[in-house]
């Protein structure tokens, strides 16, 4: 119990040392880059492109585009919808969306939707994290997990990588972000 409250307090006190260095994460942007999306099947790999665009009283749109081949096989995924971000403090906002999804290969082309839950923080003026976790229905409902950080070399220009897993499905964005 007692290192339990050390944890907490360390925790509680460390939030709020970063919040004087750095600013909420920007929800005004796009990005794109190399996408992998492993399976147990296959590899497969390409472009991946998304977007984030906060409107007022905190409602936010976003949209992602991925097109990833294997040996002429291409899958092609759409991602559109909206959220609700949450302010927490002044580096980190959690946020909770609904959104269309669609599936479109060579062999089937399937709709369906996600609900997803995160939190996006920046650690440092340079560092945002993100941490997410959903539930994705498309063939049939899965869990997924998604991890993600950005480094910022100017106030518009990141690099990031992002890692999100559903079911047997590993999902990889190395991306570069524009955010204004």
């Amino acid at each position: 119990m007692r290192k339990s409250i050390i944890l907490s307090s360390a925790l509680i006190a460390g939030s709020f040392s970063f919040t004087a260095l750095a600013e909420s994460p920007n929800w005004r942007y796009v990005e794109g880059g190399y996408a992998l999306l492993d399976t147990d099947a296959a590899e497969y790999d390409g472009v991946g492109v998304n977007a984030k665009y906060l409107l007022q009283n905190n409602i936010y749109l976003n949209g992602d585009y991925t097109n990833v081949t294997d040996n002429g096989f291409d899958i092609n995924t759409i991602t559109a919808g909206a959220g609700y971000r949450i302010p927490l403090n002044g580096m980190t906002d959690a946020y909770v969306g609904v959104n269309f999804e669609r599936v479109d290969t060579d062999a089937v082309e399937e709709n369906g939707y996600s609900i997803n839950t995160g939190v996006r923080s920046m650690v440092t003026p340079e560092l945002e994290l993100l941490g997410e976790v959903g539930y994705y229905d498309v063939d049939d409902g899965d869990m997924s997990v998604k991890v993600g950080a950005n480094f910022y070399f100017t106030q518009n220009w990141a690099a990031g990588v992002s890692y999100k897993k559903i079911d047997n499905v590993d999902m990889t964005l190395v991306s570069a972000r524009y955010a204004f």
